[in-house]
């Protein structure tokens, strides 16, 4: 295990172990979603032939599928052990994205989305269980927030190289970009085999087998994350409708916002996680977060007002307010979901995690239509509200959780 991040010679690699094949096999997986999510919707729909709405529809029924799988695919893990589970959900993952290339209709690609989106989502919760195992104390903070950053670096490298394909525009490139994801994250899998193996957790007959869903504290406490995850949409969602609609901001300025927060989380996720070392330092890191994103949402909100110049650096202080606020509630979501959590069910546990944020991200685009995109700038206020006092919530509910947590595991 390690228990914390240190580097390499050149202080960019973590050093020797089990830490640095996950690291390579993330950043080669992140660089085939970003191909993916830079082409995807427009090969369904310019080569497939399928509209906006059929692409929109099944991913959306896919996402709803997807919250039936974390749990019992992390809890397999915690009974057969993380690596190899991982590694067969990765290649298969790497095979059904190669099937998208012969959808020929809407409910073929519903399908396929659906199959996908389980196992990916299942394939997240043991990777989660996988970085539990190889991690202890606020190393797995370090750690994940080391691979979040190689996650943001993977990503633009592979929106980049999509770049080329949306160039050129043609039925060959999209699909190339298609084989290429299946090839890096075939490699990724592979490379995921050099971490030592993880032993199973053995079960004990006398306790309930889904303990986590029966841990009220642990529930609260990602219901509480899910809920303050929703900021991760505002750049998506929220902004480029609210520069384009509502503000005297050049459109340029979109572009801007999101490199802010693309290169700030990529140089400073690492540092900025290591003041939280416990759930109470966890749950102050996120009640601060909270506070941090009233003040963002409130520039944001103040850009509607002034001429171009005003608005540009209002939006531009309020993206960097926001991601400051990300870096310090993803700190403390990393140490939280693995800390407030039993180590003989770290699978299983992982798996109602990932499922709280897969729900968080469901919904997001729809509290941002109704509050900011509806409301304007009340609704801008609202949402800023809304994480501020969740983040406060944070502190007595993390305090509850772990004081309960005995009862709950061995309620009957």
């Amino acid at each position: 295990m390690v228990s914390e991040l240190s580097t390499g010679a050149r202080g960019v690699l973590p050093a020797p172990g089990p830490l640095r094949p996950l690291a390579l096999a993330t950043l080669l997986s992140r660089v085939g979603n970003g191909l993916l999510m830079t082409v995807s919707v427009l090969y369904f729909n310019r080569i497939v032939g399928l509209s906006i709405a059929q692409v929109g529809l099944g991913l959306t029924v896919a996402g709803l599928f997807g919250l039936l799988s974390a749990v019992p695919l992390g809890h397999l893990a915690d009974r057969r052990g993380p690596r190899g589970l991982f590694v067969v959900l990765s290649l298969i993952l790497c095979a059904l994205s190669l099937v998208y290339l012969f959808v020929q209709n809407f409910w073929q690609f519903l399908v396929v989305s659906i199959v996908l989106t389980m196992i990916d989502r299942g394939a997240g919760a043991v990777r989660a269980a996988l970085i539990a195992a190889i991690t202890t104390g606020a190393g797995r903070v370090a750690a994940r927030a080391y691979l979040r950053a190689v996650t943001n670096i993977g990503i633009m490298l592979g929106a980049a190289v999509g770049a080329f394909a949306l160039h050129f525009d043609t039925g060959t490139a999209y699909r190339l970009m298609f084989v290429l994801d299946a090839v890096l994250s075939s490699v990724a899998a592979l490379v995921v085999l050099a971490i030592p193996r993880v032993a199973p957790q053995p079960h004990d007959d006398g306790r309930p087998v889904w303990i986590a869903l029966r841990d009220r504290g642990y529930l609260a406490v990602a219901a509480l994350n899910a809920g303050m995850s929703i900021h991760f949409a505002v750049l998506d969602v929220a902004i480029p409708l609210w520069v384009v609609d509502h503000t005297d901001a050049p459109r340029w300025t979109v572009a801007v916002l999101l490199i802010i927060n693309t290169v700030v989380v990529s140089l400073f996720q690492v540092r900025s996680s290591r003041g939280v070392a416990d759930p109470t330092t966890a749950a102050r890191a996120t009640r601060t977060a909270g506070l941090l994103l009233l003040a963002s949402m409130m520039l944001m909100a103040g850009a509607t007002w002034g001429n171009a110049v005003t608005a540009v650096a209002l939006l531009a202080v309020g993206a960097f307010v926001q991601v400051i606020g990300e870096l310090l509630q993803s700190s403390g979501s990393f140490l939280l979901s693995f800390d407030v959590a039993p180590g003989h069910a770290q699978g299983q546990y992982q798996g109602v995690w990932n499922t709280s944020m897969s729900i968080s991200t469901m919904v997001a685009p729809t509290v941002l239509a109704l509050l900011p995109l509806g409301l304007g700038v009340p609704g801008w206020i609202i949402l800023g509200v809304w994480f501020a006092l969740v983040g406060v919530l944070f502190v007595p509910v993390v305090r509850w959780a772990e004081r309960n947590r005995s009862t709950a595991l061995l309620a009957t």
